[in-house]
């Protein structure tokens, strides 16, 4: 399972269910606090720093960055933050 997440909001809102699956967590380079941070090491959950921003909004960079996550892991069960 595989979260793609941009925006703080979706961070807090999907936290529970990350932690709950053991979930990657691709995210914004801004997104995440250092107590945030020490969360998801706590909860041994990989995190992933997007190459370039994307914003929530961006239909064509959201896609983009799918289809960068689809290289790297084969028939992942992705949720995505999408405004």
């Amino acid at each position: 399972m595989v979260y793609l997440i941009f925006t703080s909001e979706g961070f807090k809102e999907a936290l529970a269910e990350i932690i709950k699956h053991k979930a990657d967590l691709y995210i914004n380079e801004d997104v995440l606090n250092a107590h945030q941070r020490a969360i998801l090491s706590e909860h041994q959950i990989d995190f992933h720093i997007l190459e370039s921003r994307v914003e929530a909004t961006d239909e064509q960079a959201i896609i983009s960055a799918i289809k960068s996550i689809d290289k790297r892991i084969e028939k992942a069960e992705l949720f995505v933050e999408f405004l």
